[in-house]
């Protein structure tokens, strides 16, 4: 198979994809791979990319039907990591809003997305399978439909999330703004590369063609964008700040693991000295103790008739009273 311009953009992709992945992982170690959800799935498109452009230049030594298969999946897949590294960039800053008291975002939010992302994720893997047809044709699976919708429903999802945080932008650090800003500049980019997915997935047209449609609209509507986001993303692990070490992984934090502050809270009662827990229990009580009414109602009880003969005429003297009564007018 001789070579042509697809085996130069493989090249390009190789060149610029692989030491973004060096980076990605300078940067991942930077902030701490279980805090840097965003730039790790930065690596993990760079990744992708890598193996597809081995891939593709390998179908020119043997342009069996396994490797169009992979090349398939490999570039269906490549939006899940952009969605996903974007998704772990807005909730850095979601963190902050809620940190303020400020956000009613919480983790079932983002297992919602991360939800629709995952099977977007399944279902273009599925589809890319088996899509080729044993004649070398190459046919698209509904599960690939079905997989790019829910890759567009977890798009505005994002886009909802990216809202709340513009809305809540005063809550969130000055150096924190920048994934903000960061995030605003790589959604259009993400727009046109999830519009450039949809088109080869339900308008059979040559130019879309994921085997062999135009290398110039698959550039510029898929390659470009992937190269800006990857840059954007990278650039923004180098400027913001890592988290501090007390600050502990996002996924851990208050607003996403409710039972941690619980547990928390019972193992620092119980980490005190025993002394101190006595003092507090005791000092509960004397509290409780202020707060009790000094004269509580006593029941009582009539043990005879002298008793009871008593009681009607103390009644009846309260009446009198009550009635300014007058003895000698019944007497008239």
């Amino acid at each position: 198979m001789k070579f042509d311009a697809a085996g130069w953009v493989s090249v390009v992709e190789l060149v610029v994809f692989i030491p973004s992945l060096i980076t990605a992982i300078i940067i991942c170690s930077r902030h701490g791979f279980t805090r840097a959800s965003g730039w790790l799935y930065t690596l993990i498109l760079c990744l992708v990319r890598i193996i597809g452009a081995v891939c593709q230049l390998m179908t020119y030594h043997d342009s069996s039907t396994g490797l169009i298969k992979a090349m398939i999946i490999i570039d269906s897949i490549g939006l899940s990591p952009l969605l996903f590294a974007t998704l772990g960039m807005l909730s850095r800053l979601v963190d902050w809003i809620n940190s303020k008291g400020q956000g009613f975002l919480g983790m079932k939010h983002f297992r919602l997305l991360q939800l629709l992302i995952s099977l977007g994720l399944i279902l273009s893997i599925a589809g890319g399978s088996g899509s080729t047809n044993p004649d070398g044709t190459v046919s698209i699976a509904t599960t690939s439909k079905v997989g790019i919708v829910l890759y567009i429903l977890a798009f505005v999802g994002i886009c909802f999330v990216l809202a709340i945080c513009m809305s809540n932008i005063g809550s969130i650090p000055s150096g924190e703004k920048r994934i903000a800003f960061g995030v605003i500049i790589a959604l259009p980019f993400i727009l046109v590369r999830l519009a450039y997915s949809a088109l080869v997935v339900f308008v059979h047209n040559h130019t879309f063609s994921v085997i062999d449609g135009s290398v110039a609209v698959h550039v510029a509507m898929a390659v470009v964008e992937e190269f800006a986001v990857v840059f954007i993303y990278l650039l923004l692990g180098f400027l913001v700040e890592r988290l501090g070490a007390n600050a502990g992984p996002l996924a851990t934090r208050q607003w996403k693991d409710k039972s941690n502050k619980r547990g928390s809270r019972s193992r620092s009662s119980h980490s005190r000295p025993r002394h101190e827990r006595r003092r507090s229990r005791g000092s509960s009580a004397n509290r409780a103790a202020v707060h009790t009414p000094v004269y509580a109602p006593v029941p009582v009880h009539y043990a005879g008739a002298q008793e009871q003969q008593g009681y009607q005429q103390q009644n009846l003297r309260e009446y009198q009273q009550q009635t300014a009564y007058d003895p000698g007018f019944d007497r008239v």
